[in-house]
């Protein structure tokens, strides 16, 4: 019909027109997407020198810090060492000792020598050292302040005895006290001054000792040795002669509990032996590993 064949020309010119148009909407497209690209890649270019300009700017305020505090402090002559004060709490380590193992003649400006840094040195130098506290007291005085480990305990090994204290460190060669108690039976290598022992049987050793010397216990139940390489039971000599094998419950746990229950059990031990002596004997060994009813044999 005259009315379909009237419509066909106008589709072919709208279709014509489409085709003709598609090629430079992808022209532009394109256009678009390169000055995109370009921007983007400016933006980055930015970026970086920003980033580079402030890690400048902070390596050159570090330089400017850095050279500011050596001449407002460390290189002062008003805070030019003029004392150190050096206090020691304890019979080993004096302060000749202190100033030699820090160096502490080479030091001239207060503010120069690094505090933390010298703590570390004569803790790691000095295995007897406990704990150190130094501060400055402006205008130019140094101030020291050292507490040593005490002795508890001397270990045996080999031909020779080595000093520990209540944690277990070995403080060195033992010397004074000559009735110091002596743990024996330790044969784990690696002992040397400033290591500090863990094996269970050292721990409980010294466990016990603390008792004795910190309650009037010890003034009942005066202790020569103990053999500590049963980590289950010690066996202890006393310093006349009694032989006893101690053991308690919640042995070898750091609790009150297990404190609580040695504690009772050195009472009832130092009960033994005043029972003994009102009977004109002595005990030559009790078995104190049970918890009621104590094998013993006098003589």
């Amino acid at each position: 019909m005259w009315w379909k064949h009237a419509g066909e020309p106008r589709r072919k010119r709208w279709a014509r027109v489409d085709r003709d148009d598609r090629p430079e909407s992808v022209l532009r497209f394109s256009a678009r997407n390169r000055a995109g690209g370009k921007e983007w890649g400016r933006r980055l270019i930015m970026v970086a020198v920003m980033l580079s300009s402030l890690t400048a700017c902070g390596i050159l305020i570090w330089v400017g810090t850095q050279s500011l505090g050596r001449l407002l402090f460390r290189q002062n002559d008003l805070f030019r060492v003029r004392n150190i004060k050096i206090e020691c709490n304890g019979d080993i380590i004096t302060p000749k000792h202190i100033m030699e193992y820090a160096r502490l003649s080479e030091m001239k400006h207060l503010f120069a020598a690094n505090i933390e840094e010298i703590r570390d040195q004569l803790l790691m130098k000095v295995p007897r050292l406990k704990a150190v506290e130094i501060k400055r007291r402006l205008p130019g005085e140094l101030i020291i302040r050292v507490r040593e480990r005490v002795s508890m305990a001397k270990l045996k090994v080999n031909h020779y005895y080595l000093t520990l204290d209540r944690e277990g460190y070995v403080l060195g060669k033992a010397a004074g006290s000559k009735t110091m108690p002596i743990l024996v039976g330790y044969d784990l290598p690696g002992i040397r001054p400033g290591v500090q022992l863990s094996a269970a049987g050292v721990r409980n050793a010294l466990e016990v000792l603390d008792v004795c010397q910190t309650t009037p216990i010890g003034q009942k139940v005066r202790i020569a040795s103990i053999d500590v390489r049963n980590a289950q039971s010690l066996d202890l000599r006393l310093a006349n002669g009694e032989r006893v094998l101690l053991a308690w419950t919640h042995m070898g746990e750091p609790s009150s509990l297990a404190r609580e229950q040695l504690e009772q059990k050195l009472v009832r031990l130092a009960e033994s032996l005043k029972s003994a002596a009102h009977r004109s004997k002595r005990i030559a060994w009790i078995d104190m590993t049970l918890e009621n009813n104590f094998p013993a044999q006098e003589y």
